[in-house]
């Protein structure tokens, strides 16, 4: 079953990724570094769409931290919330959950960095893995 954790931190990695990355332009499309006209900030304009994004890569956190055991006669589901990981995975969705209750480049600011606590759990996953 380690595929399936590889490959759910794969795919988180890449969407808290785009995340922090989509967050990272906006903040530089605000203070007048980039113009505002690229399509990775467009598409997430609609606060819909943000919300999306955001509540994904929250999913997918949370799914990451399951520990899935498989052996001929036990078959376990066990959350892995222990140690730095379980303190960067409450850091990350505290900062996704309070962006949504700021507003403009404050929101941003918030997402921007539980994305990247997010993206180093992932990250520490794969490395572990």
């Amino acid at each position: 079953m380690r595929n399936v954790s590889f490959i759910l931190n794969s795919i988180s990695l890449i969407v808290s990724f785009f995340c922090f990355l989509h967050c990272v332009l906006v903040v530089l499309a605000f203070m007048g570094i980039l113009s505002s006209s690229i399509i990775i900030i467009q598409a997430f304009e609609n606060p819909n769409n943000h919300a999306a994004l955001v509540l994904s890569g929250i999913t997918l956190a949370t799914l990451s931290l399951i520990k899935f055991n498989f052996d001929s006669q036990l078959k376990k589901i066990e959350f892995e919330f222990k140690g730095m990981i379980s303190l960067i995975f409450v850091i990350g969705i505290s900062l996704l959950i309070a962006s949504f209750y700021v507003y403009g480049i404050y929101s941003e600011i918030f997402v921007i960095f539980g994305a990247l606590f997010i993206v180093s759990i992932h990250a520490l996953k794969l490395i572990k893995s």
